[in-house]
């Protein structure tokens, strides 16, 4: 992987191409405030807290398991970069958790930030391929075009296309944020598409016999059914109080 040397600051390939898809990302978000015309200063500043995680999780992830960098090697900090399995399972806790404190603080809605956090998740997974793709090479966890090497590693890889594909129907459809409807069939078609093509191709086993990759995407399909079930609810509760209000109506 290339490497970009800014200073004494060294950056690799990924790294760019993970800043560019986060910013992409971020600009989705706020796009489509816009077209709701909702308030983007408090999404906005959700969105750059989660991107600054991500970025530091990708630069300083390895720490978690080598914590002795930071007194044996410390100017290491400058040139090594990368996650780790740990890394992530707490960066993922962590963003949950105070998501859910920001919301409640800012008193928004959790369901406008699930639709939104599902368009940014879309939005980064096509960017992410397409960007590393431009570098010549398949984007790590991803699936590339079953066709010869030279050629498939010039194409972004099939997750991106599929990515793209979702982001633009859930565009060309607008439904309404907080709807819950966004996120319920992001996460359904990207869970079950990421895990079928993950059979595809080799995978360094992380945990239970799955890889951090499969995780993601079995992470997505539980975030799927906890909304199916809340849109569930919310129906139910829809239909109790039409009944109510008929039963008042004809009591009057």
């Amino acid at each position: 992987m290339d490497v970009i040397q800014l200073g004494p600051l060294a950056l690799k390939g990924d790294l760019l191409a993970l800043i560019g898809a986060l910013i992409l990302a971020a600009v989705t978000v706020m796009l489509r405030l816009k077209l709701e015309n909702k308030s983007a200063k408090p999404w906005v500043e959700w969105a750059m807290t989660v991107m600054l995680a991500l970025l530091l999780n990708e630069k300083f992830g390895y720490l978690w398991d080598s914590p002795s960098v930071l007194w044996e090697q410390p100017k290491a900090l400058l040139f090594l970069s990368g996650a780790s399995m740990n890394g992530n399972v707490l960066l993922v806790i962590g963003l949950l958790s105070w998501s859910i404190l920001y919301v409640r603080k800012q008193e928004l809605s959790l369901a406008v930030l699930t639709d939104l956090a599902a368009q940014g998740y879309l939005m980064w997974m096509a960017g992410y391929g397409f960007l590393y793709s431009y570098i010549g090479r398949t984007a790590p966890g991803m699936t590339a075009f079953p066709l010869p090497g030279g050629i498939a590693e010039a194409l972004p890889p099939i997750e991106a296309f599929v990515a793209m594909i979702v982001l633009l129907v859930l565009w060309l459809l607008r439904r309404p944020l907080g709807s819950l409807k966004d996120a319920q069939y992001s996460t359904l078609l990207m869970g079950t598409s990421g895990l079928l093509l993950s059979l595809m191709t080799v995978q360094e086993i992380a945990w239970m016999g799955l890889s951090g990759t499969q995780w993601l995407y079995v992470f997505l399909l539980i975030c799927c059914y906890f909304i199916t079930r809340e849109r569930e609810r919310r129906r139910v509760q829809t239909k109790l109080k039409e009944e109510q209000d008929l039963e008042n109506i004809q009591k009057a």
